[in-house]
């Protein structure tokens, strides 16, 4: 298997889904949210920086934003045909703006990709243990055990942003290989992928980006909020 790094043409690329090149503005260690005795000041000066009330709400708006981190790695594996290999110790979310909505952009670090093995289905399967059961949901759980907030909801909050990115990308010239990748994500990868699960965790949320949502993200709850609730929200027209 083949190793190398990501070209300027493909970071630039990239760079559209929330990639960052380089560690300026204040960021935080991704290692950092994955310790239990660290987490929870991240989550209080989080919770201040987005008027949250408190780190329930916090937690899922956090897990939103990750949900452009598997974007990322989605779209490298299905328009560039790439495994992103990160260092977790490296991956850093980086804030470039004062702009109270906080959307991080992401620094991988030292990252080298790698291309397709011959057996593309099972490449792919390590692209997405890589990203989820090594990456986004040790904290999912951590946050969970910390805040008590539904693993439902955040799971809900990452497969809304893999519905987006693959409807656009459904109708361009790779949409059969967008399309195979689409259902193995969300109807025929085993659960074993996602971490200690039985079942594929985004499966109870197969249906698209415009479906109502099962659960509600909490952001509703956020100050400035001015809209009430997202137009899918379980909950109606909450203000």
């Amino acid at each position: 298997m083949s190793q190398n790094r990501l070209s300027h043409q493909e970071t630039q690329k990239l760079m559209e889904y929330r990639l960052a090149v380089a560690d300026a503005g204040q960021s935080v260690g991704y290692a950092s949210l994955l310790d239990p005795k660290r987490l929870p000041d991240f989550l209080a000066w989080l919770t201040g920086r987005i008027g949250a009330p408190n780190a329930c709400v916090t937690s899922s708006l956090l897990i939103k934003r990750m949900g452009f981190y598997a974007v990322i790695h989605l779209y490298a594996l299905t328009v560039l045909d790439k495994k992103l290999n990160v260092d977790l110790r490296e991956l850093k979310l980086v804030d470039h703006s004062n702009a109270e909505l906080w959307l991080p952009d992401f620094f991988l670090g030292d990252v080298d990709v790698q291309e397709p093995s011959e057996d593309r289905n099972e490449w792919r399967a390590a692209v997405l243990e890589d990203l989820f059961a090594h990456c986004i949901t040790p904290l999912v759980q951590l946050l969970k055990e910390q805040t008590r907030l539904s693993e439902k909801v955040m799971w809900e909050n990452i497969a809304i942003y893999i519905h987006w990115i693959y409807e656009k990308l459904m109708v361009g010239e790779l949409h059969i290989r967008a399309k195979a990748d689409y259902l193995y994500l969300f109807h025929e990868a085993p659960g074993k992928l996602f971490g200690p699960y039985r079942e594929n965790p985004l499966y109870p949320f197969s249906k698209g980006a415009g479906a109502a949502r099962k659960t509600c993200c909490l952001s509703y709850m956020l100050r400035k909020q001015e809209k009430g609730t997202c137009s899918t929200c379980p909950l109606g027209a909450c203000k």
